[in-house]
This record gives C-alpha cells, sequence and structure tokens, in this order.
C-alpha cells in the first residue's frame, strides 16, 4: 500500500481546483495530523477543502495520524 503525508495548502489548493481525487491515483492512503485535519474541516468550514477532505476520510482514503514524537514536532 502506498502511502503519502499531506499538509493543508496541498488539500486545500488540490480541492480548490477540483482535483483531490489526484492524490487518491497516486498514493492508496493520505495521511493527515490532527492539525491538518483542524484547519482544513473544522477551521475551514466552508471554505474549500473541508467537505472534500471530510468525505475522503469517511471513504477511508484520508486517515488523522498524530506523530509518534511530539516533542520534536513541537520543536520544529
Amino acid at each position: 500500500m502506498s502511502e503519502a503525508i499531506s499538509d493543508s495548502s496541498t488539500l486545500i489548493h488540490s480541492t480548490g481546483i477540483g482535483r483531490l481525487e489526484l492524490l487518491k491515483e497516486f498514493y492508496d492512503r493520505i495521511l493527515i495530523t490532527p492539525g491538518v485535519w483542524k484547519e482544513v474541516v473544522e477551521e475551514g468550514h466552508g471554505r474549500s477543502g473541508a467537505l472534500e477532505v471530510r468525505k475522503a476520510h469517511s471513504l477511508g482514503w484520508v486517515k488523522i495520524m498524530a506523530p509518534a514524537n511530539e516533542p520534536v514536532v513541537r520543536l520544529l
């Protein structure tokens, strides 16, 4: 299974041009952090990407995954 990690910009811009499914053509699953989910879906409610990413998550090809090493993430 091929997986990729995505940031919010990639999700927002791909949905902005109506091509979120292009990511699915290259990868079986897209992994996002809880922070990306919050930015795109929760805080972005009603904006480009929110509905599409929520639907992709419900279909199982976008998965929310917390980073394993939180202290290092905070340093970055």
